[in-house]
């Protein structure tokens, strides 16, 4: 069995794992809000498509006023669904990918290292990170 990971002896080691995990916090953060904007246009989508049914089955092509309605719809359905498949996707996209790039390099470097906890509390208190890009 080999022997457990020495631990840190730099604080610049501790303080760079210390502002992965901020930082890995903070692309969560976004990443949920992200994804929270995908899901209310796919939810605005499926209302959408449910309110189009509806209207088809019942709908008059006879009346002019009933199909420009259909027609309006239709239109607000087509662009919630652009939008879908659009920015508010790759945004979604983009910030899932940047949050699992952080975790995966703070798993590869921090995780399950055995930090002196005094030296890390110290450094906790006193730290400054990078802003994130």
């Amino acid at each position: 069995m080999p022997p457990p990971p020495a631990p840190p002896s730099e604080p610049a080691e501790i303080s760079a794992c210390l502002c992965l995990q901020q930082l890995v916090a903070t692309l969560s953060a976004e990443m949920n809000q992200k994804k929270q904007a995908l899901d209310g246009v796919n939810q605005q989508l499926s209302d959408l498509d449910a309110q189009l049914a509806q209207a088809r089955a019942n709908l008059n092509v006879n009346d002019l006023d009933a199909v420009a309605r259909y027609k309006a719809v239709l239109e607000h359905r087509d662009a919630a669904y652009r939008q879908s498949i659009g920015p508010v996707h790759a945004d979604a996209t983009q910030a899932t990918a940047r949050y699992n790039e952080r975790v995966n390099e703070y798993n590869a470097r921090c995780a399950n290292r055995p930090f002196n906890s005094a030296l890390v509390a110290d450094i906790q208190a006193h730290l400054s990170c990078p802003r994130a890009r």
